[in-house]
């Protein structure tokens, strides 16, 4: 499973949105779709979804 897909099952467990978790992130959605799509490659933001989300993952290669 892709990490952009195992954000998304996270989002809907907690009941946010991306505009909620890029709220949360102090960051904007096109910047937090960077990310999920792996155009972006920042550890810091990686860990901090993990963080947000209670994910248990290791930062990994992301498919597209």
């Amino acid at each position: 499973m892709s990490f952009k897909d195992e954000v998304k099952i996270a989002l809907v467990r907690k009941g946010w949105s991306q505009r909620e978790l890029a709220r949360q992130m102090g960051i904007s959605v096109a910047y937090l779709q960077d990310i999920l799509k792996g155009n972006r490659n920042s550890e810091e933001r990686i860990k901090q979804i993990h963080d947000l989300l209670d994910l248990n993952l290791s930062v990994r290669g992301r498919k597209q």
